[in-house]
């Protein structure tokens, strides 16, 4: 029976259930600031592909992408 979760910042958990591919879906909120540096929130997860579902822009500059993953 499938639950729903929902992640917020925490990488380590992403990486392990992307790495089990016990997650369908993938919400992003891109913020438009270009950081030198950064946690990278895939490390060390096995390539997978991704089906983009939608996206929707705000006035703030922000983007949210939905996405699931590739079958």
């Amino acid at each position: 029976m499938p639950v729903d979760i929902l992640i917020l910042g925490s990488g380590t958990i992403v990486q392990q259930l992307a790495n089990e591919g016990l997650i369908d879906e993938y919400l992003f909120i891109m913020t438009p600031v270009v950081a030198g540096e950064g946690k990278p929130l895939f490390k060390h997860v096995k390539q997978f592909g991704l089906t983009l579902l939608e996206t929707k822009a705000f006035r703030s500059g922000n983007v949210l992408l939905h996405y699931e993953l590739k079958k």
